[in-house]
This record gives C-alpha cells, structure tokens and sequence, in this order.
C-alpha cells in the first residue's frame, strides 16, 4: 500500500515512533483492564498502572502535536512553549468532535476525549489533560487522579491526535492499522483524515476503532460498513443511525 519510494523516503521517523508508542500504551491499558474491568461503577476506580498509563499517554500526544507543528510552522523555536491550548487551536477543528468505539469492556463504548472541544474558538483543557498536569507535576500527592476514565480517555486521544496529524499515515497503515474493506481507501487521498466517508475507512486497534469522515459532519452511509472487522461490523449496524442519514431511494 506504499504508492512509491519517494513517499517512503520522505515519512518522519516520529510517526513511525508515535504508533509504536501507541500500541504499546495500548497494551499496558490492557493489562491493567484485566484486573478492573471497565464499567460504570469502575470509571473512577484509581490506580498505579492507570496513572502510568495516562502520563505516558499524554506526554506522546503532546510530542506529536509538538513535532507536527514544528513541519507545519518551521518559525516556531525549539524553546517555543507550547501547551495544551496551542494544541486545540492548531489540531481542534481535526478532532473535537471525533469519537472512539472502545471494545475493552462487554459492552462496547463510544468515547469522546475532545468533546471540550466543541468548535475550534471555544477552549477548555479536558479533563484527562487536567488529570495528566497534576499527576506530571505531583503523581504522589494526585495520585487519585490517576482513574480508569482517565487513562482510557488519554490512549483514545492518542489514538485521534495521529489519525489527524496528518503526518504518521504511512506509519498507521505499515502497522495494518487501516481497514480497507472491500476499497484500498488510502488510494483516494493523500491523507487518512482527508478520505471520504463512503469508502468506508477505519483505524482500528485491539482496543479501539475509528471510522474516518463520520463524525461531525453529515454522513449518509448504510448500516452496511463493508469492513474486515466483524466487530465493528454488528457495532455500527446498531448504532448508524445515531450519525447517518440514509438516503431513500426512489422505486
């Protein structure tokens, strides 16, 4: 799925670090998920490996925002102080309104990190970020903000932060992170985040699993996704209508 040489040579070596990165936070979550299963009741549980998790997390997607600002604006300094607020005005409008379908529980879950983040002019610092800032500056005297929402919130922020960098597609896809369906859907456009809906893109993991286009725009997909990924497949069969509109056609 590589088009040509020319677009291998010029991939940045931290994407392919980022996915890495992620797979294994990825993994660490879940570990922990075996030993506190994630529920209702389990949401605020606190743990070591969740605040571990979480500040490993966050410092990735803060490095990749970072790095992928710095191609994006080369006047910006490498002692430039760039903070969770730089991040939302540059990446916001990419992934307010993205969602994840989290499958480390019986029931899957949709999880939406950036829902603080409702337009790219309104601010305010998620609270798994919030969690993060104290626990990087006091893990000991915070460590309770070290829960299981949090550390599942941060990996699926990770998860959205390099599908919609925009530099790590290469990377996503060397990993066969990308479902291609019954389309090779990285053949319509140079970038993943750029595919259109109906050639059905999804970024999936162990743990979660993202279509690509759906989300906050209007979308008129059949409950049909096409995907290799069964359970995706009965997921999106019975949650589509909450985010498409099916076309009727005419006899």
């Amino acid at each position: 799925m590589i088009r040509d040489l020319q677009q291998l040579e010029s991939a940045q070596p931290f994407s392919f670090t980022a996915v890495e990165g992620l797979l294994a936070v990825e993994h660490a979550l879940h570990e922990a998920l075996r030993y506190v299963p994630y529920c209702e009741s389990h949401r605020k549980v606190w743990s070591a490996p969740f605040t571990t998790i979480i500040l490993e997390a966050c410092s990735q997607l803060d490095s990749i925002w970072k790095a992928t600002a710095k191609l994006n604006t080369p006047s910006l300094k490498e002692n430039d102080h760039t903070n969770i607020k730089h991040h939302h005005d540059r990446f916001g409008s990419f992934v307010a309104k993205q969602h994840v379908v989290f499958f480390g529980n019986e029931s899957p879950s949709l999880i939406t990190p950036f829902a603080d983040w409702p337009n790219a002019t309104e601010f305010a610092a998620p609270a798994w970020w919030q969690a993060y800032t104290a626990l990087k500056h006091d893990r000991f005297s915070n460590q309770s903000q070290g829960t299981l929402e949090h550390a599942v919130n941060s990996v699926a922020a990770l998860l959205l932060a390099i599908v919609y960098s925009g530099q790590c597609d290469l990377a996503i896809v060397t990993a066969s992170l990308l479902d291609t369906g019954d389309y090779n859907p990285w053949a319509y456009s140079d970038l993943i985040r750029d595919i259109p809906n109906e050639i059905h893109p999804k970024v999936e993991t162990k743990l979660f699993a993202h279509p690509v286009g759906v989300f906050g725009k209007e979308c008129t997909l059949s409950h049909d996704w096409r995907g290799n990924s069964v359970r995706f497949n009965a997921w999106w069969a019975l949650n589509s209508k909450k985010f498409t509109t099916v076309k009727s056609t005419s006899s």
